[in-house]
């Protein structure tokens, strides 16, 4: 069975190798980046909106025909503040909200192990404390908790924090 997938941030390296396993499994997907989106070998094989994911309209485009989003959009620690605060938490908000009105009941947040900030222990635990350090640590928390709050609605919001990507 095909499921429609919506990968936000799909022109970055998460987005687009998810963006290649979901096709490989013969799933529909819709990818939503600020960015056009150049990758050759599956161009031809997705929808794809430009836009931001702070842009209601843009998001409501992308999420036409939808079942489940995976949210990987995010600004980086190298953009300045505001921007890494309005994309990272704003951005997951507008996501999130948009889904819930279009009844969309599952979006995949992909946060970050810097939520944790310096740990002063190992193994590190989920349920450990979010202590994001910087502009890019505290707004993906933050975004966690955006996520906890549309949780606390009834929508399947779970979140996986990868360490970076090389």
């Amino acid at each position: 069975m095909s499921i429609s997938y919506l990968v936000t941030g799909g022109a970055g390296f998460l987005g687009i190798n998810l963006i290649r396993f979901l096709l490989a499994k013969g799933q529909q997907v819709t990818s939503l980046d600020i960015v056009p989106f150049h990758h050759g070998d599956v161009v031809q094989e997705i929808r794809m909106v430009t836009g931001d994911a702070r842009d209601r309209g843009a998001v409501e485009r992308a999420m036409e025909g939808v079942q489940v989003v995976v949210h990987t959009a995010a600004a980086l620690p190298l953009y300045p503040a505001r921007d890494i605060f309005t994309t990272n938490v704003e951005g997951t908000r507008t996501v999130l909200d948009v889904a819930c009105e279009g009844n969309i009941d599952r979006v995949i947040h992909i946060s970050t192990t810097a939520v944790y900030g310096i740990p002063d222990h190992h193994p590190v635990i989920e349920t450990d404390p979010l202590r994001g350090l910087g502009p890019y640590g505290i707004s993906k928390a933050r975004a966690e908790e955006v996520c906890g709050e549309y949780r606390s609605m009834g929508m399947c919001s779970p979140i996986l924090r990868p360490k970076s990507f090389l």
